[in-house]
């Protein structure tokens, strides 16, 4: 067996929920258990076509994720479903004694549909009850060659109320192996005052060339273990505190994962162990402290990072995170007709909060780069407010070129949104349908398959729906692509005539373009 992802691998919002196993397009997938399919769901985005199975007898439920199409029993109660629904994208639950399984039972076969970068199974255990995630790994460890070690790429080092270096500011330093084969940073360190570390590193398996997660964390500082950590088991719902698991920062801006070895006190993730004064270092002598860091992976391959920080009394500066807003309490800031609502558990620790409007009608949210949790509520007063059609009002947070659009609530001249990160944001409006592309239609007739690409330009489809003959058809979609697809079948379409196909497509403002177009099958 071969990973492309291992649990609690380091995500963009989130930590990687299962095991990626390396797998061929339509390979068949076997249920590792018996018991019952409890829930399926098909969507272009995300798990794509996932199969949930309880196994009552064991207490836990088996998702396969990322498949290319169910087996044919499961196929046409899916199918039923969605044409009852008249929709592609569906969630359905179902009960014990509807779909029972038994272990080593095709359920499916492996794919790439959804939100997947090449084809994999995506493979997760979950305890039925709680829906906390597990680490698969311990069932495979026979099937996985694994004699590889850690790699460390560099360690960070942050001044809370301190200095690095002679700086206030973030420092990196690369590291580099001794002869004893451990690891030491390449440049001295100095410091003075409260700082925590970091660790940029991955791990690495035999035969493969993929990175992948680092299972434990332990810092030591003069032998003391002053912060450990270890991923094997999370729920979903605190998952997307990874973002103050790693320097938020760092990864929003150079696309780079440094795992930090501080906890901060909005953080409720229960992978951290022995957490002394949640990871902050006071370096308050003028001595050399010795530090070592150790990286294992879940067979236990370690990596060790030994280097010294020298005590070099300099002045500091004070904690900016005293008398700001509070992480455990709700926060509400209002400026210049912008009003930002950032309820308790939004935050992982007290942050200065200011929000701005500017000459040029763009609403500042600040600090950028601080991770948010759960969603905040902006309002924003509309520059000039002209349009009939107040859904067609939109709010863009501006990243570089890049824009990502929020729609909203119109109410009295004003745009409420919710919110997830902060940044530069602008009121913008969409006054045009999504665009409707149809794919070779001379061939749809011969080939027996119709598809079309649809897109919309500014805040993305909502909605699509397709008839020939004036009945519903399901088409398929392909969130990679945005290509809709539907195969030509008897059962939903006489042959030997001339067709007529209808497609309405709705993007998140309302706004609605219909295709029409006649095709011979």
């Amino acid at each position: 067996m071969y990973l492309s992802g291992n649990f609690g691998e380091l995500r963009n919002n989130h930590f990687h929920s299962g095991l990626d196993i390396k797998a061929q397009l339509g390979t068949p997938v076997y249920s590792v258990e018996e018991g019952f399919i409890s829930r399926v769901s098909v969507s272009p985005y995300g798990y794509g076509l996932a199969v949930y199975i309880d196994h009552p007898k064991i207490g836990v439920t088996t998702v396969y994720g990322h498949l290319d199409c169910f087996a044919s029993f499961l196929d046409k109660i899916v199918k039923k479903r969605q044409y009852e629904q008249e929709k592609f994208s569906v969630n359905l639950f179902f009960e014990e004694d509807e779909i029972k399984i038994e272990k080593g039972q095709i359920i499916a076969y492996s794919g790439n549909s959804g939100s997947s970068g090449g084809p994999h199974l995506h493979f997760e255990i979950r305890e039925t009850k709680s829906e906390y995630l597990l680490d698969p790994i311990s069932f495979f460890k026979s099937c996985l060659k694994d004699t590889r070690p850690p790699q460390i790429r560099s360690i960070a080092a942050y001044p809370v109320a301190g200095v690095i270096n002679d700086g206030y500011v973030r420092k990196d330093f690369s590291v580099v192996r001794q002869n004893n084969g451990t690891m030491t940073l390449s440049t001295p360190l100095t410091a003075w005052g409260k700082i925590i570390l970091g660790v940029k590193a991955y791990d690495y398996m035999n035969e493969t060339t993929n990175i992948y997660g680092v299972y434990s964390i332990r810092l030591y500082v003069d032998e003391k273990l002053i912060y450990s950590s270890a991923i094997d088991r999370f729920s979903f719902d605190k998952s997307r505190m990874v973002n103050s698991f790693i320097d938020y920062e760092d990864w929003v801006r150079h696309k780079s994962f440094i795992m930090r070895s501080y906890v901060a006190p909005g953080n409720y993730l229960p992978v951290y162990g022995e957490v002394l004064d949640q990871g902050v270092i006071t370096i308050d002598q003028e001595r050399n402290y010795k530090v070592r860091y150790e990286l294992r992976d879940r067979h236990g391959n370690l990596t060790t990072c030994m280097f010294p920080i020298k005590g070099v009394k300099r002045n500091i500066l004070m904690d900016t995170r005293k008398n700001a807003n509070l992480y455990n309490k709700d926060n509400y800031v209002t400026n210049n007709e912008i009003s930002l609502f950032v309820p308790k558990g939004a935050l992982y620790e007290n942050v200065h909060l200011k929000c701005s409007r500017n000459s040029d009608n763009f609403y500042i949210v600040e600090p950028e780069y601080v991770p948010l949790h759960i969603y905040c509520n902006l309002k924003v007063k509309i520059p000039a407010d002209t349009l009939e059609n107040k859904k067609q009002y939109y709010l863009a947070r501006i990243t570089g070129k890049k824009e990502i659009p929020y729609t909203g609530e119109y109410k009295d001249g004003y745009l409420e949104t919710r919110i997830r990160e902060f940044g530069v944001f602008s009121v913008k409006c969409d006054l045009t349908g999504p665009v409707v592309t149809p794919i070779s239609p001379a061939q749809w007739g011969r080939q027996g398959k119709i598809r079309v690409r649809i897109c919309d330009k500014h805040v993305g489809i909502e909605t699509f729906r397709g008839e020939i003959d004036g009945k519903f058809v399901l088409f398929e979609m392909d969130g990679k692509t945005s290509v809709l697809s539907f195969k030509l079948d008897p059962a939903y379409v006489v042959k030997n005539k001339k067709h007529r196909l209808k497609l309405v497509v709705t993007d998140r403002c309302g706004n609605q373009t219909v295709y029409k177009n006649s095709f011979y099958w």
